[in-house]
């Protein structure tokens, strides 16, 4: 579930469909909404989703953070056909993370 930078590069320039959750150890409010997302990606595998979930630890890579624009955490960014078609700030539910991936059609 976790992504690396060049995976997620990749997927982005593939055109995949992707909701990204960038977190960080010391984020409180990260650490409460991870098992919440873990479930939302579970359910829409269930469902047999194209859209894939992902997390991302800003620690690993600063630059590419950076060139996303992320300033605070949790940030949920969704991409689709290469490109950011979302950004959602701050803790999310389940169903709301859910939600997210009709946004991507």
């Amino acid at each position: 579930m976790e992504i690396t930078s060049a995976e997620l590069k990749e997927k982005i320039n593939n055109g995949e469909k992707l909701i990204v959750d960038f977190w960080a150890v010391w984020c409180g409010p990260c650490t409460a909404m991870k098992p919440m997302f873990e479930l939302a990606s579970n359910n829409l595998k269930d469902k047999n989703s194209d859209v894939q979930l992902y997390t991302f630890n800003i620690e690993n890579d600063s630059e590419l953070v950076s060139q996303l624009g992320i300033r605070s955490v949790p940030t949920i960014k969704g991409f689709n056909k290469g490109s950011e078609v979302f950004t959602e700030v701050g803790l999310k539910q389940t169903s709301v993370i859910m939600s997210f991936s009709e946004r991507l059609n």
